[in-house]
């Protein structure tokens, strides 16, 4: 097989390209990151990249997390009736609060590059949407037990022993001994 040869006019007009190809981009793979023309003052770089600054500092970040951890883990201990009515709306209001803490921490690590405190926000975040769903799912229909929003006569009650009875079918009333007697 023969070799092609360019002629001596056209190596000298692919160096210029080359070398202007180069200059259009400078920072090519292969290439430093080191700018070819000397610093001046008020010369703009030719770099735009500019160093990754975390928005918070590592401990700041962690006491976002703790925050929302530890609000989190209180939650289930409310000590006060959350059945209906405002104190209702104000665990309502407590457990969003355990959401946008989980969401700020969460943004924070991401742009703090903390993966492992990135991973327990997130884990905040679902579980006070968890708090949510205990509350919610039973007031809209979803679960089989429903409660109510508003208080009536007063107060709503959770279902009692009675109320729970009366949902299950009569066939689970019956231990399995005593349906072998009856039949």
């Amino acid at each position: 097989m023969a070799k092609f040869r360019e002629p001596a006019s056209n190596q000298g007009e692919a160096a210029v390209v080359n070398s202007l190809i180069r200059k259009l981009r400078p920072y090519a793979p292969e290439t430093s990151y080191v700018s070819e023309r000397p610093s001046t003052i008020g010369a703009r770089p030719l770099s735009r990249l500019r160093p990754i600054k975390a928005s918070m500092s590592v401990a700041g970040v962690w006491s976002c997390v703790a925050l929302g951890v530890l609000l989190g883990a209180a939650l289930p201990q409310w000590p006060y009736a959350k059945a209906c009515g405002w104190w209702l709306g104000l665990y309502m209001a407590a457990v969003e609060i355990v959401v946008v803490a989980g969401i700020w921490a969460a943004r924070a690590s991401w742009k703090s590059r903390l993966g492992f405190a990135h991973v327990i926000a997130v884990c905040t975040i679902m579980w006070g949407l968890g708090l949510t769903a205990q509350e919610v799912l039973p007031r809209i229909g979803y679960a089989k037990a429903r409660l109510a929003w508003r208080c009536h006569d007063g107060h709503a009650s959770l279902p009692n022993a009675a109320q729970l009875a009366a949902l299950k079918r009569p066939d689970d009333s019956t231990s399995p001994a005593e349906r072998r007697a009856t039949r």
